[in-house]
């Protein structure tokens, strides 16, 4: 496995505070600097981004909603571990969410068609697990976005940052994603046949086996 990355860097002056810290403590945890299980002090947070706690705190407890993070009364806050209920039960939500996007969807314009593409192009190519999921992340979120709907995109975003702990963990420890890849050109294939149907089936089909590919690596492990 590889090095974690180094803590959160300072926030700039000309970035939006709130979001800018929200960014900062969501990045450290996708690169590995706070892994599962790992405790989260408003203290070395504040030191590291140079930002006063009241920022920081609003951060941690905006993530504490969306269920990455759990707290304890006098312990602070904990970046929850990996637990075989929680992927059997966000899984299917994400993949029902992702289905009815695209049982809605109108047809991607040009930009977003190359955007899909290109995506695909950069994770056929891609072994670093951060960057990987990331380019995962961008190409769900083109295809959810097609509906037009601020609510779909809203929810699945929040599920992909939760899900990140699972998702990342698992993407550094097995890297062979050939049927990962294969299962997104079949569903852009659909997408640019503007068979919205057949692409929602297989959408809901790919979080299902990937659902699947979690549990038993879970067990593994």
């Amino acid at each position: 496995m590889s090095s974690p990355d180094p803590a959160p860097q300072a926030i700039q002056r000309n970035e939006p505070l709130r979001e800018a810290v929200y960014a900062r403590i969501v990045d450290s945890i996708l690169s590995g600097h706070y892994p599962p299980g790992s405790s989260i002090t408003e203290a070395a947070l504040s030191r590291a981004l140079q930002v006063s706690r009241t920022p920081i705190r609003e951060a941690l407890l905006r993530l504490e909603s969306e269920g990455v993070l759990s707290s304890a009364l006098a312990r602070g806050f904990t970046v929850r571990a990996l637990d075989r209920r929680e992927v059997t039960e966000l899984y299917p939500i994400l993949g029902a969410l992702e289905g009815l996007a695209l049982r809605t969807a109108h047809a991607p314009d040009a930009a977003a068609m190359d955007t899909l593409h290109r995506t695909l192009d950069e994770l056929a190519g891609c072994d670093d697990a951060v960057r990987r999921w990331r380019l995962d992340t961008v190409w769900h979120g083109v295809l959810v976005a097609a509906s037009r709907n601020q609510h779909l995109v809203s929810l699945t975003t929040q599920l992909r940052v939760n899900l990140s702990r699972y998702e990342l963990t698992f993407m550094r420890e097995v890297r062979s994603r050939d049927a990962v890849n294969q299962q997104h050109r079949e569903i852009l294939a659909a997408v640019v046949a503007r068979d919205f149907t057949h692409a929602a089936e297989m959408v809901e089909e790919h979080w299902r086996e990937s659902m699947e590919l979690v549990l038993t690596w879970l067990t593994q492990e």
